[in-house]
């Protein structure tokens, strides 16, 4: 997109800028629309049309929204998670010789299953029910391994070690999402071992059924899967935890 002819200085340096920078209604990499460059969106509030605007924000416990203009892009709609963004969680078992094993007392010359744990939720941005990995937002004041902890509980009844998988944080789509300071997604995983989990008819079978523990939580089942199927799902971030815990076990 190509960007009108305007002076950065100006808009970095002025009022209304360095007012919602103190008040924290501005992200990162938003500012507010010159005086006299033609507004891209269409603001609506409660219906009735915003004739005029320089800087729109939207803000709650969860992030900032905003809506103005990026120096390099034009203007833009932006959403910055608060905190440490969010956490997402892979729970995985390993069978070899039909048997549920940890990963350290893996012989990783022989063959070997690995299985990932789903949830299936009600999500109305995805049309419905849909299976994808456990995951959540930080709470204020939570670090990124906290809200793992906790989304994990939550929403699947599970607990025990979880340790980070390694990459950069994720940004689940850079053109809307802001996670220039905040980090962005971080993906955990935990290995389930025989003391959790069974094999039993070519299926994984936890001793115990989870029950999430998140009032707020729209949870059927949690079922485990061949991590393979992980990468034909409709959710992004069940994609990236199926190829970072692949990595991972590659070259444990």
């Amino acid at each position: 997109m190509k960007v009108p002819d305007f002076n950065p200085e100006a808009v970095i340096n002025g009022r209304l800028a360095k007012k919602l920078e103190r008040q924290g209604l501005r992200n990162d990499s938003i500012y507010p629309i010159p005086e006299g460059m033609k507004r891209v969106w269409q603001v609506f509030i409660d219906g009735q049309k915003v004739d005029h605007y320089s800087h729109v924000a939207a803000k709650s416990q969860y992030g900032l929204m905003n809506i103005g203009l990026s120096l390099d892009n034009g203007q833009y709609i932006t959403l910055q998670e608060a905190d440490s963004s969010g956490a997402v969680i892979i729970p995985f078992v390993i069978i070899q010789n039909k048997k549920v094993v940890y990963l350290n007392k893996l012989n990783k010359k022989d063959d070997y299953l690995v299985y990932a744990g789903l949830i299936r939720q009600r999500r109305e941005r995805q049309n419905g029910w849909v299976w994808n990995v456990p995951r959540g937002y930080a709470n204020l004041g939570e670090n990124s391994k906290q809200a793992a902890v906790r989304e994990l509980i939550e929403e699947t009844g599970l607990s025990g070690k979880l340790f980070l998988l390694p990459g950069q944080p994720l940004n689940p789509n850079s053109t809307y999402f802001e996670t220039s300071h905040n980090g962005g997604v971080v993906i955990y995983a935990i290995n389930l071992g025989p003391n959790l989990a069974d094999w039993q008819n070519n299926k994984v079978i936890l001793h115990y059924r989870p029950r999430p523990t998140g009032v707020d939580e729209t949870i059927r089942a949690c079922r485990f899967f061949p991590l393979a199927q992980l990468s034909q799902l409709s959710d992004m971030f069940s994609v990236a935890a199926e190829s970072r815990l692949r990595y991972y076990l590659e070259n444990y």
